[in-house]
């Protein structure tokens, strides 16, 4: 796994910095610390390969960490960004052979691209919104070699593909067939792309068409046999929300939803049982609520809420949602 180590002694910043390089690619695993004794806590524990750093980090601080790690672990790489650096601390970086050093102002837009560069990933962005067994088969006739992370409420699973044949998977404790039947079972991924070349042993010699009608028919059976006791329908959607929390708002985006509750995607560090209130509006409607509620579940990408009694106007906004921007979720899948 490709580990990032943000350090910085800003809650906030170090919150949204975070939150920000896990929205560029499932292929970051971020890890935080808010001083210098937490990072080496951390460097000592876990194999990182990126530590980033001096976002809003006095210099004299900076250069201690810079210095202490690139002494400790001569193959971490690190990253420096600042703001209107003194001469002298340029001067000091530029002598450091682990160091990349980003002007804070300038060069801010480069980050993701130099990180993936470094971590030997030849990234080929993030989908959302086509069926993986749709972007299976589009592989498949151009005969592409990749490496793909699909992403869904909170699981996630490697496909390994090999001149646009499936012949490896990995998700959680399973490995080949297994994996990759059990990923494709998945609605609504997030699919990012690595085209970088993997070595790795083939575990799948089934062809992709009939991965595909075996994974429909687990979809089928689940749907079959399994009792749905959800009080309420529940609808898939791509809806941009914010919700505060304690005076603070935040922005996400809200996956599914029904009158009894919603999922929405957030790297905010969101405790299960927390009280929140979310903000929904209904263009068509032309107006806007606030519904009130509590985090009931919480996964790798986001939270489950549930809504506290709803008001008549709170319902037709979430309905008209449901009728404009939502897909009905099948039973299986709740």
């Amino acid at each position: 796994m490709n580990t990032i180590l943000i350090v910085d002694n800003d809650s906030i910043v170090l919150q949204t910095f975070a939150g920000l390089l896990k929205s560029q690619s499932a292929f970051l695993r971020i890890f935080s610390a808010a001083s210098i004794p937490a990072a080496f806590d951390i460097l000592q524990t876990t194999t990182i390969k990126v530590l980033i750093t001096g976002l809003h980090m006095p210099e004299v601080e900076t250069f201690e960490l810079l210095t202490q790690a690139a002494e400790t672990y001569p193959h971490l790489r690190i990253f420096v960004m600042t703001n209107n650096a003194s001469a002298m601390f340029r001067t000091k970086v530029k002598q450091m052979a682990s160091v990349v050093h980003f002007d804070h102002a300038l060069d801010i837009s480069m980050l993701p691209k130099r990180l993936f560069t470094e971590l030997q990933i030849d990234y080929g962005g993030q989908l959302r919104g086509i069926g993986l067994s749709s972007f299976l088969q589009m592989m498949e006739l151009e005969g592409r070699s990749c490496t793909l992370q699909v992403t869904a409420k909170g699981k996630s699973g490697s496909i390994y593909i090999s001149h646009g044949k499936p012949v490896a998977a990995k998700m959680g404790l399973l490995s080949g067939k297994p994996a990759i039947l059990h990923i494709l079972t998945w609605e609504n991924v997030l699919i990012d792309i690595d085209y970088a070349t993997v070595e790795f042993e083939q575990e799948i010699s089934t062809p992709l068409m009939n991965l595909l009608l075996e994974s429909g028919r687990i979809v089928d059976e689940k749907q079959s046999q399994r009792v749905n006791l959800r009080q309420h329908g529940r609808y898939d959607c791509l809806v941009g929300v914010d919700y505060d929390i304690s005076d603070w708002t935040y922005q996400c985006s809200m996956r599914d939803i029904s009158e009894g509750g919603a999922y929405i995607e957030t790297g905010h560090p969101v405790k299960v049982n927390q009280r929140l209130i979310m903000s929904l509006s209904s263009p068509v409607l032309e107006r806007t609520c606030t519904i009130h509620g509590t985090v009931v579940r919480r996964d790798a990408t986001g939270v489950g809420v549930r809504f506290d009694e709803l008001s008549l106007q709170q319902k037709q906004v979430i309905r008209s949602l449901i009728e404009t921007r939502c897909t009905p979720i099948p039973a299986a899948s709740r």
